[in-house]
């Protein structure tokens, strides 16, 4: 299962070290955003998009894997 709304990096594959997040989109366009950065979103990056019932089939295609990164929980 892909997470939704939470950043990762990839750690292997093309646009390793890059970092990811998958945004739902759904209610706008019928799909998720698939966000791409080389420098951890600060001045930087790309997208694609897909259509819900293919964001499985997406990351299995790149061939990357990826650290989801821990959602941060206040107190």
């Amino acid at each position: 299962m892909v997470p939704v709304g939470q950043k990762g990096r990839i750690t292997s594959g093309e646009k390793s070290g890059w970092s990811v997040f998958v945004e739902d989109d759904r209610s706008n366009t019928g799909g998720y955003l698939i966000l791409m950065s080389p420098d951890d979103f600060t001045s930087s990056g790309f997208d694609d998009w897909v259509e819900a019932a293919d964001l499985e089939e997406y990351f299995i295609e790149t061939g990357w894997e990826i650290t989801w990164l821990p959602i941060y929980q206040p107190y």
